[in-house]
């Protein structure tokens, strides 16, 4: 599965049916269980919906699944997408999913795709995640305004797409601000909408950083199953998973670092817009991680290109010791009030985890000012810290392609997902 050829030997049962480095569903199984055709190049299709750039389509790809639909409205974004999977027989679809129906969908896939085994997506959060959460109640004074936030009603549409087709399976990530609005647990909602519409489902949070992803980014996952099959799956399972996962198939030992995910991209200054720029490995061992990203990216980087700052930020930054935050400045270097915006500006520190990545980032990227050089990250370093590989380029200005880094689902998170569907399904009749 890696250049290296390290496909990890060393992985525990869920690795059971490896054939070569791909572990299969059989298509009896598929056939048997589920009513699926398929073959045994793919592990079945899902539909992936509110896509974005890709990066859960890349994570179930990377697991063997076959992705037949992808939906979002970013019109950007949808160009990333076919950017990077264009060698994939799948419609991308710019279309917005509050108005798009089940119905006109299916007039590209037929209403019964006979390998679908799932639909996946991560409707969008922003009404539901604190950043989202302290603008709104800036903008209209009451927490109340979440509930009636249309950006919060869109997972609805996600289930009218699920009764639609009526999928084996279903996996819905979003943020875990979902748990309590108002003192109302918004997933227990979800769970029971899943319930009526025929569907056993469960939730929980999990963070990237347990998949291998340099960031402590915590995520609810909601995992589905039609109450028609056989319970097999549950989103309980997840925690422990990713570890094997992270240490059985990526051989990444520990979680990883900001320094393991970053550290070998060559110095750039702020403002840098030259890409792409030429490919050096640092001496001695690249990290494991570092490994992976590098995988299939030639020698050259692209997409390391960052924001240019003025004298006053400059001179910030090169105060801030990592870990900084922004009310630890001098007063004269104070651009905001320090009461409100005490973490304005937030430099990232090579022994940790980065914080989460947002789509904030397409307005500023002072809550990831790099450790040791005075500037924003660059969209590389941004990528590299969600686990996009060097690899996956993205389309629009340096503020489309932060958004759409900021807004996806880590694709190792996705991947070490998908490989828990895929390892749990293989092992049905064994």
């Amino acid at each position: 599965m890696f250049a290296d050829g390290s496909a990890r030997s060393e992985a525990r049962t869920w690795t059971r049916g490896l054939t070569g480095n791909m572990l299969c569903i059989a298509p009896t199984t598929l056939s048997r269980h589920f009513g699926l055709t398929t073959n045994d190049h793919h592990c079945g299709s899902h539909i992936d919906l509110f896509c974005g750039a890709g990066g859960l389509s890349w994570g179930w790809q990377r697991a063997g699944f076959n992705v037949i639909a992808a939906v979002d409205e970013d019109s950007v974004a949808t160009r990333t997408y076919e950017l990077n999977f264009r060698d994939e027989a799948a419609f991308t679809l710019n279309r917005d999913l509050t108005t798009f129906t089940p119905s006109a969908l299916s007039r590209f896939i037929g209403r019964r795709p006979k390998q679908l085994l799932a639909i996946t997506g991560g409707p969008p959060c922003q009404g539901w995640s604190r950043v989202g959460r302290g603008k709104l109640r800036s903008l209209q004074g009451r927490a109340r305004s979440l509930l009636a936030d249309p950006r919060n009603r869109l997972y609805r549409r996600f289930l009218g797409f699920v009764d639609y087709f009526r999928p084996p399976i279903c996996v819905m990530e979003n943020v875990p601000g979902m748990r309590s609005i108002e003192g109302v647990d918004v997933t227990a909602t979800v769970v029971k909408n899943f319930h009526d519409i025929g569907y056993r489902c469960d939730v929980t949070l999990v963070n990237a950083r347990w998949f291998g992803v340099a960031q402590d980014r915590r995520r609810l996952i909601f995992v589905a199953f039609r109450r028609d099959l056989p319970r097999t799956l549950s989103s309980r399972d997840l925690p422990d998973f990713a570890h094997d996962f992270r240490v059985g198939l990526l051989g990444i030992t520990s979680e990883p670092t900001l320094k393991h995910a970053i550290a070998d991209l060559p110095e750039i200054a702020h403002g840098s817009l030259e890409e792409p720029l030429p490919y050096f490995p640092p001496v001695g061992r690249l990290s494991r991680l570092a490994q992976i990203m590098r995988e299939g990216a030639g020698v050259g980087i692209v997409d390391h290109v960052c924001r240019w700052h003025n004298a006053q930020d400059i001179e910030a930054f090169q105060l801030m010791r990592e870990g900084a935050l922004y009310h630890e400045l001098p007063k004269r270097l104070k651009r905001y009030r320090d009461d409100i915006f005490k973490d304005k500006y937030k430099r990232l520190a090579w022994g940790r985890p980065a914080w989460t990545a947002t789509a904030h980032f397409e307005k500023d990227v002072y809550t990831h000012i790099h450790p040791d050089q005075p500037r924003t990250i660059s969209v590389r370093e941004a990528a590299r810290i969600q686990s996009f590989p060097d690899s996956y380029r993205f389309v629009g200005n340096i503020g489309d392609r932060f958004r759409q880094i900021g807004n996806a689902v880590p694709p190792l998170m996705a991947w070490g997902i998908a490989e828990y569907v895929r390892g749990t399904l293989a092992s049905i009749g064994r």
